[in-house]
């Protein structure tokens, strides 16, 4: 199928795109249940700051997981959206606002742990699940209202019946496009770089850490800045060249045509960071692993007679 507007063959993403959200979704999904159910055995107030940090994480996932299957139906039918135009609204807003969603609470985790050990007395009267449940609602509203500044008044086409795209994109699209670069992906990435960088000089300064802890931190850095560099690194890289170059270049059609691909399998792979939020469960929980060898339905060789996981208590570091 080629694009009414810039004679794009949209079909060369279809392949790409579909094993990659195939893939997110069908590990995906079990992956961030598993995380949530061991998180809901710890309840909302025995988990601390780091408790309400992973749960809006996953559930960002979550919420971003179940569409997959409606962009997959979309894909294989020539990208042209089958169901109403409510319906596009609807999942091209939940799709934009949890990537982005799930780009500030990582920043959120990431200052958590800042706080906690470069500053741990002085951040002891912010870091409460009350904050961190109020900072959770503002995250989420201020996210929606980005999104939707740039996204309003639809993102479905009745003519071409895309969802979520056009080929050129707009003017008005591409200065927010170039702002998302630069509020969810630069400016994450210097809150990043700043607080590993303490953290790692308070960690060298401090020899009472013990090693099992440093693990845990620099586990935790260390899959976040996966998921910056390989995740949504791509996206942000590319799509940083073509929107700076779309208000740079005459033939934005020949633009489009030259980035179509790869600029897609890039918004795809983002989707892939679904599969690596579930590390945090294990990075900042103390018993992760003796919980799920404790649990007869994951055991090697249990049999399903033995009925429910028993459940044994799990802890949450509130300092580290």
């Amino acid at each position: 199928m080629a694009s009414e507007s810039c004679n794009l063959s949209l079909g060369t993403d279809a392949v790409g795109l579909t094993c990659i959200y195939s893939l997110s979704f069908s590990l995906g999904l079990p992956a961030n249940l598993l995380s949530l159910w061991g998180l809901y055995q710890l309840g909302l107030s025995g988990g601390g700051v780091q408790m309400v940090c992973l749960v809006n994480l996953l559930l960002s996932d979550l919420l971003q997981l179940l569409t997959l299957p409606l962009w997959i139906i979309y894909l294989r039918g020539a990208h042209r959206w089958p169901y109403s135009r409510a319906s596009c609204e609807f999942v091209g807003y939940v799709f934009y606002v949890n990537l982005y969603a799930s780009v500030a609470f990582l920043c959120f985790i990431a200052l958590d742990r800042y706080l906690a050990i470069v500053h741990p007395l002085a951040s002891r009267r912010v870091r409460t699940v009350r904050v961190a449940v109020l900072s959770g609602a503002v995250i989420w509203a201020l996210t929606f209202l980005f999104c939707l500044s740039g996204l309003y008044p639809s993102v479905f086409d009745p003519e071409s019946q895309h969802c979520l795209e056009r080929y050129p994109v707009s003017t008005r699209y591409a200065g927010f496009k170039i702002g998302t670069i630069v509020l969810g992906f630069l400016l994450p990435c210097g809150v990043l770089g700043y607080t590993s960088a303490r953290i790692g000089v308070t960690l060298r300064s401090s020899p009472s850490v013990s090693s099992h802890d440093r693990r845990k931190i620099v586990g935790t850095l260390f899959v976040i800045t996966l998921i910056f560099v390989i995740i949504f690194g791509p996206y942000h890289l590319v799509g940083s060249y073509k929107f700076v170059a779309f208000f740079l270049t005459a033939d934005r059609c020949g633009l489009e045509r030259s980035l179509f691909l790869p600029y897609r399998l890039c918004y795809g792979l983002t989707s892939l960071n679904n599969l690596l939020d579930p590390l945090f469960y294990i990075f900042l929980s103390n018993n992760i692993r003796q919980e799920l060898r404790s649990m007869p339905c994951l055991r090697k060789g249990s049999s399903t007679s033995e009925g429910i996981c028993h459940n044994h208590p799990l802890e949450l570091e509130d300092r580290l």
